[in-house]
């Protein structure tokens, strides 16, 4: 379950990282509703990553 958590929390900081690159460098608009759009994209992908860290510890 450790291991687990570990790599959720390790995918989450992954993929919000890559979120904020992308804002950076002009990918992503700096509006309001950009940003929540791609909060709730990055949330979909920690959430895949977590299942498949799951499967993959289990």
């Amino acid at each position: 379950f450790i291991m687990w958590g570990i790599l959720t929390a390790l995918a989450y900081h992954v993929v919000v990282g890559i979120r904020h690159l992308m804002m950076d460098f002009g990918y992503l608009d700096e509006t309001l509703e950009a940003g929540k759009r791609s909060a709730k994209i990055s949330f979909v992908i920690t959430v895949v990553l977590s299942l498949l860290a799951g499967v993959l510890v289990w």
